[in-house]
């Protein structure tokens, strides 16, 4: 499973952009990355003994977020570090200089999976890291 890790930084951050920049009817999404739910559990671990258990999909959950369906994809432009997806009534639309759609498909958490470097670089860029872990030991936390 995936899941996208957007820290309360940049979920403020985006509401602010949005409020500041965007256009009437248009839904702001911040471009993050995504990371598996067993990189993120590793990770957070490191050389604590602690055992992890896979139990599967329970019903009704995904294998990953969707950020912007393929549905929104083709009325998405790109503004800086976010995607607007402009709304679908043409009496919302800004009259105005046309953007180019900035995605061909959907937006989502499996497309955008760090691998388990970029998961613990990430956790300790947003200061959620308690301990370093070295990454040429298999993941182990440093003493």
């Amino acid at each position: 499973m995936t899941r996208l890790l957007l820290s309360l930084n940049q979920a403020v951050d985006t509401l602010f952009a949005a409020i500041r920049t965007a256009k009437r009817g248009e839904t702001y999404v911040p471009i993050v990355s995504a990371s598996t739910v067993l990189n993120i559990a590793k990770a957070l671990i490191g050389k604590r003994k602690i055992e992890i258990k896979i139990t599967g999909i329970r019903p009704a959950e995904k294998l990953h977020e969707i950020m912007v369906s393929q549905e929104d994809a083709v009325h998405c432009v790109r503004r800086g570090n976010y995607y607007a997806i402009l709304p679908m009534l043409p009496e919302l639309r800004s009259k105005g200089k046309k953007e180019p759609n900035a995605l061909k498909n959907e937006f989502s958490s499996e497309n955008t999976a760090l691998d388990l470097a970029g998961t613990i670089a990430m956790l300790k860029k947003n200061r959620l890291m308690i301990e370093d872990v070295d990454l040429s030991n298999g993941g182990e936390l440093l003493r």
